[in-house]
């Protein structure tokens, strides 16, 4: 991470990786340019490898395999591990299963890869200096100039020209580089948990954000003022909504009573439908097998039944010749044919046959079912 003088400018060029060092022409040394791109090349690539181990071990959790662990180090797996995995692959018949143990080699190739590309890197680099708890970014850059035999005034004046970081965390990884003059430094992330240029983002978040909650604190004292004005207001409205909800819910309650009684009474009831036999078997309501019982057609449906009774109050249905369009009536036929005469229901045709009885004997039986009533001469 490059640093500048001044910490706005800096969160916005550190991001293009644009360097800036103290020089008494304000020109870039070469030598401290190089060296700060290469210590940025190896800042990244460090960031990729971790997040490339993070999702090896996220493959590693999904494929269910617990007993491996990358060194903790270089985030690598052992030759034996990846022996380990190799076989397992060769052996799995589950592609799916498969596919993830040979994502898990891929991102450990990766992390090799990365791996060589840091060393090689970092071989370039000098020796970074490791923060410590407690560690200042400036007074890390003074003994650093001091060691090279710079004077206290002129270390003060070259780190004054550079943006150095208000905080560090611990692992962070401080590269200083001196040539001809001139001073520069970066940092990076190095086995610290959080980026240099997330933790600047942290910090001045907390600054702003305890600067918006002070301001937000003192505007919300002062609609407090305005608010109880608003409260009183509303508190009357809403008695109002209140006594007028109440009035509607003593409706509701009253019409739900209604379907209650309604919904107890179908349920309690036989939904029944009287008919000519011939004329139920053209609609489609009945079918009339050659060697069986009547049966349901394919137009049995719930609207047909038009007729109901509660049997909690009754159990006999009558049944008139003149309704049914026939002269006299001969036979009644019930459908289901699961109901048998005599044990479920009595049948009893007028002597002059123009009326016939259908007493309920198992009214239990009847409870909010269909029957159809087919009637011949």
């Amino acid at each position: 991470m490059i640093l500048f003088r001044r910490p706005a400018l800096a969160l916005t060029l550190m991001a293009a990786s644009i360097l800036m060092v103290s020089t008494a022409c304000k020109r870039e040394d070469p030598q401290i340019r190089e060296l700060t791109q290469k210590a940025a090349e190896a800042d990244k690539a460090s960031q990729q490898a971790n997040q490339a181990s993070a999702e090896q071990q996220k493959k590693l959790a999904q494929a269910g395999v617990n007993d491996i662990r990358p060194n903790a180090e270089t985030l690598q797996l052992t030759d034996e591990q990846k022996k380990a995995l190799e076989e397992r692959i060769k052996n799995e018949k589950n592609s799916s299963y498969q596919a993830l143990l040979q994502e898990v080699l891929d991102k450990d190739k990766e992390i090799k890869d990365l791996n060589s590309k840091i060393a090689k890197l970092k071989a370039d680099l000098p020796k970074p200096d490791i923060a410590r708890p407690n560690d200042s970014h400036y007074g890390m850059a003074m003994r650093f100039l001091k060691k090279k035999g710079v004077s206290e005034a002129e270390a003060k004046r070259l780190v004054s020209r550079v943006a150095i970081m208000e905080k560090l965390a611990p692992g962070f990884e401080v590269y200083h580089f001196y040539a001809n003059g001139t001073y520069g430094t970066w940092v990076s992330q190095g086995k610290a948990k959080i980026t240099p240029n997330d933790l600047m983002r942290q910090e001045r978040e907390k600054i702003e954000g305890e600067r918006d909650e002070a301001v937000a604190q003192n505007e919300k004292l002062q609609e407090e003022v305005t608010d109880l004005e608003t409260q009183k207001q509303k508190i009357t409205e809403e008695i109002a909504t209140l006594q007028t909800e109440r009035a509607n819910l003593i409706d509701e309650r009253t019409k739900l009573q209604a379907d209650n009684a309604s919904q107890l009474a179908s349920l309690n009831s036989i939904h029944y439908v009287v008919g000519n036999r011939d004329t139920l078997k053209a609609e489609g309501v009945i079918e009339i097998p050659v060697f069986a019982k009547d049966r349901a057609g394919k137009n049995w449906r719930d609207e047909v039944f038009t007729q109901s009774l509660d049997l909690r109050s009754g159990k006999t249905i009558t049944i008139k010749a003149s309704e049914v369009g026939l002269k006299k009536i001969g036979k009644v036929n019930v459908v289901p044919g699961s109901y048998l005469k005599d044990e479920h229901y009595k049948l009893t045709i007028s002597p002059d046959k123009q009326t016939a009885t259908v007493e309920l004997i198992t009214v239990s039986r009847f409870k909010n079912d269909k029957v159809v009533f087919a009637v011949t001469d």
